[in-house]
């Protein structure tokens, strides 16, 4: 479980998390962020990289352009890309390294450089300038600073739910794109997010848009909302009472689209009467479940049951309880204190962990994003996102530690 959260920041991160351009689309991250950036596919076989060329946006591919692939002392290998703006090289060997280059209209475009997998091969894409887009981009900025006017926002196809297994119970972590596709700020009524009764430890994860306030056991979202997405993140804990457990969520606005991801532990099943499909992937040596459905409607509930959860039967807890009971009462009142000083300490310590866990995610999830939006350097990003992981799985690995201990 230790890179559940690490996996699923990496996928909230995505371009479409992004501060989208106004008119884009609800669900149409911008072709330029994504330009130059290395995609491996098991689609593609192993040292082959396909290029693909557009103008503007992936529904504008460039027929006709030269393509060189650079891969340093192995030489430059050139092809010109297809009707669907496409170049394609096989053939490449494994585990070099290699950027694609292309000139378009006179603006140079260059991928970033990457190394070839094992498995699987690389998707690049390379993204030139359009005018008429650039024109209507300005056109959208000018109107996202109108006044903000009567509207609606939905949750957008990249929010989700996470749910990771822990020491004291079940952890949900809801990741909501709350997403506005007029070109103009909107104003709606406040979103409110009911958190179930028996949810305990609820806290708002960093990064997560100062519009969205935790308190009296609700989630609440206020307007305006610019256009693009506002992220909001909240978690809470569950107690685990028994191998079985429903979680339900109402939705304050429409749903997109619904995705659940969670780490198979054990006999742990999960399922969902608005799931339309339910599989396992494997990533990093770890199996995931991920559940998705189509989009829901405000009001709606989400019904999530779970099934095979590990947890400890009642009757040892209960024995272990009478025990200690008598232990305390013919022990000394100085070991009873000093008991008391040792859990103390244990709970404060794994509270920072848990806290620092949560600044590290937030961290990360931003720090993608900014890469994204080409506000941060990859001399910045390559080596603080390094960090960030192997923060995340010193954390994860000490919290493990604090179980065990």
């Amino acid at each position: 479980m230790k890179r559940l959260l690490v996996v699923c920041a990496l996928l909230a991160a995505g371009p479409a998390f992004a501060q989208m351009p106004p008119g884009m689309g609800a669900n149409m991250p911008d072709a330029r962020q994504m330009s130059g950036t290395p995609l491996p596919t098991g689609e593609v076989p192993a040292g082959t990289v396909i290029v693909r060329v557009v103008r503007g946006s992936m529904a504008n591919p460039l027929a006709g352009e030269t393509v060189e692939l650079i891969a340093g002392p192995a030489g430059t290998r050139i092809a010109k890309t297809n009707e669907l703006g496409r170049a394609e090289f096989p053939g490449l060997a494994v585990g070099s390294r290699v950027r694609a280059v292309a000139t378009v209209s006179g603006e140079r475009l260059e991928s970033q450089e990457f190394e070839l997998p094992a498995a699987g091969g690389i998707r690049v894409a390379l993204v030139a300038l359009d005018p008429e887009m650039e024109k209507r981009a300005d056109e959208d900025r000018r109107m996202a600073q109108m006044p903000p006017q009567p509207g609606m926002v939905v949750l957008g196809e990249q929010s989700r739910f996470v749910i990771e297994m822990g020491d004291e119970g079940l952890h949900v972590f809801n990741i909501m794109g709350v997403m506005n596709t007029a070109r103009t700020p909107v104003e709606t009524e406040p979103l409110v997010f009911e958190l179930p009764r028996n949810a305990e430890r609820a806290s708002m994860l960093e990064g997560s848009s100062p519009q969205g306030q935790l308190r009296d056991g609700r989630v609440t979202v206020i307007g305006p909302f610019a256009p693009g997405t506002t992220l909001v993140q909240f978690a809470y804990g569950l107690p685990l009472k028994s191998a079985n457990l429903t979680v339900e969520q109402k939705l304050p606005a429409a749903l997109s689209a619904l995705t659940v991801m969670t780490q198979r532990v054990g006999d742990l099943h999960i399922t969902s009467p608005q799931f339309a499909n339910h599989r396992d992937m494997a990533t990093g040596g770890e199996t995931y479940i991920l559940g998705q459905g189509p989009a829901l409607r405000a009001g709606d509930t989400i019904v999530l049951n779970l099934t095979g959860l590990p947890h400890a039967p009642a009757w040892p807890t209960h024995l272990a309880v009478a025990v200690a009971a008598v232990i305390l009462l013919v022990g000394a009142w100085g070991s009873m204190q000093v008991g008391r000083s040792g859990a103390t300490a244990f709970a404060a310590r794994r509270k920072k962990l848990e806290g620092r866990r949560d600044r590290l995610f937030a961290e990360l999830t931003a720090l993608e994003t900014g890469y994204r939006e080409r506000t941060i350097p990859s001399d910045v990003y390559t080596p603080r996102r390094r960090e960030l992981v192997a923060a995340l799985e010193r954390v994860y690995a000490e919290l493990d530690e604090e179980a065990a201990a």
